[in-house]
């Protein structure tokens, strides 16, 4: 009948609030119909009977029974006061608790209107969050701070601060629920195991995962690389990364990855055969200020092709209002000898369309393993490139033995997700544009069939690096 309690102290004794089930509708349906006295007889016997089940010794004065927020009735009371029951009381107080933990479902991490919070290892999270990551629905009553949960033949209902919730009518124990600036946080596992999901935590990460049986998890052990992990699953290393929110490669022994499948499959489907390379075409009318230059970097085009296509020259001058035609190059994805080796794309006709002018992208060392930052900030015949930051030009040096030099190293370059086997140079020449990284001038970087700015040949050392970062020699 009664879900929870608060007490008030006073110099001769407490205060007791009484909280009314209001899942209870037939007995509060009756109490509405009876009289005065017989309506407090009612609540006097059932009050009387909680303190004694729960607060046998503490001197009561006044009782008063709620309903959500509205007041039944207010008692009259009495009764003896031990410190046994006072310190049971004290035990009402908030627990130690970690905040910005992170909730992922189905492989998708969850953006929360409220961090995440890991109280003694229970992980509270925005219920209208959860609800809508699992396709469930909320509801709330007010008057009687109650919420609902549906999902499907689901239903959940409790009260805010309630210990106990009614699944599918049935009353069961929970961690009570909270509000905070608003937002109603509600236990993370309680509610999306009764909601038929599996849950799982990670402390490494201090990550909670919500699955529908869609996916599966990994736990990484001593030993293992992201490569191996993805290759024991049928997956490319950047879809493991890409599904666990995962900025580089680094993993820890103990932390739990996501694996995703389809239900009810043991073996990850097969990828689907590489589709050949395409073009499409658009339409943009020409703006106050445009240049063809500007419009070749913003569609992440050559000049030359942006101008073949319109019938232009580099001496065309546009008109505010003029209709241009803007190739989308679609670029295909080919296999690769191994996760660990890059795609072996051609200069010309794919590779310049994944990293175009201003585009940044991971810049891995074959042989080291090592990775920094970089922006293509010019060039034609191949990629021209600058560190990012300072911090990533002493790793291109340290990568090179302390110096800068002209040796050809073969490297993974990742744009988008794309793995791209290259090779690069790390002597810094000519013009820069990036300020601030310690780093007076750009870098080359090439790949299958670039040539030299200066003449337009292939330098055959970069090509045999190529074909180093792409498993082929």
């Amino acid at each position: 009948m009664f879900i929870q309690h608060k007490l008030t102290e006073s110099d001769d004794g407490y205060e007791l609030i009484l909280y009314l089930d209001p899942m209870l509708t037939e007995f509060s349906e009756e109490l509405g119909r009876r009289g005065r006295r017989k309506r407090e007889k009612s609540l006097r016997e059932n009050a009387a009977q909680y303190i004694r089940e729960k607060l046998p010794d503490l001197k009561i004065k006044t009782i008063k029974v709620m309903l959500g927020t509205t007041l039944i009735a207010t008692l009259a009371f009495a009764g003896p006061l031990t410190q046994k029951a006072k310190a049971a009381e004290s035990t009402v107080v908030q627990s130690d608790y970690q905040q910005n933990a992170k909730l992922v479902v189905d492989g998708n991490q969850v953006q929360l209107s409220s961090p995440a919070v890991n109280r003694n290892g229970t992980v509270y999270v925005p219920v209208r969050d959860l609800a809508n990551a699992v396709g469930a629905t909320v509801w709330w009553n007010a008057e009687s701070k109650t919420v609902g949960i549906n999902m499907g033949e689901t239903r959940i209902a409790f009260i805010i601060g309630s210990d106990k919730a009614r699944v599918n009518g049935i009353q069961v124990s929970m961690a009570p629920s909270y509000i905070v600036n608003g937002i109603t946080m509600v236990p993370v596992r309680f509610v999306a195991e009764s909601l038929g999901q599996t849950v799982s935590w990670c402390d490494v990460t201090n990550t909670i995962y919500v699955g529908t049986g869609k996916v599966q998890t990994y736990t990484v052990k001593s030993g293992d690389t992201l490569w191996k992990i993805a290759n024991a699953h049928g997956l490319s290393a950047g879809t493991l990364q890409a599904v666990n929110g995962l900025s580089g490669t680094t993993i820890y022994p103990g932390q739990q990855l996501i694996i995703k499948k389809d239900a009810g499959t043991s073996n990850p489907a097969p990828a689907p055969a590489p589709a050949a390379n395409t073009v499409t075409y658009q339409t943009y009318t020409v703006q106050p200020g445009d240049t063809i230059w500007d419009l070749s970097i913003k569609f992440g085009l050559p000049q030359q092709e942006l101008l073949k296509v319109n019938n232009l020259t580099t001496s065309s001058v546009l008109s505010i209002g003029q209709k241009l035609t803007i190739p989308v190059h679609h670029i295909a994805v080919k296999a690769t000898v191994s996760p660990k080796h890059g795609e072996y794309l051609d200069w010309w006709t794919e590779a310049q369309y994944l990293f175009p002018i201003n585009k940044v992208a991971t810049v891995t060392d074959f042989k080291t393993g090592r990775s920094f930052k970089v922006k293509r900030t010019i060039g034609a015949n191949h990629a021209d490139c600058e560190p990012l930051t300072a911090s990533d030009a002493a790793i291109i040096k340290e990568i090179w033995g302390g110096s800068y030099s002209w040796t050809e190293r073969a490297v993974i370059v990742n744009v988008d997700g794309r793995k791209i086997a290259a090779s690069m140079s790390s002597m810094p020449h000519d013009i820069s544009y990036i300020k601030d990284n310690n780093f007076n001038g750009h870098f080359d970087i090439h790949f299958k069939n670039s040539t030299r700015h200066n003449d337009g040949k292939v330098t055959e050392a970069h090509q045999q690096q190529i074909k180093v970062a792409a498993g082929l020699v």
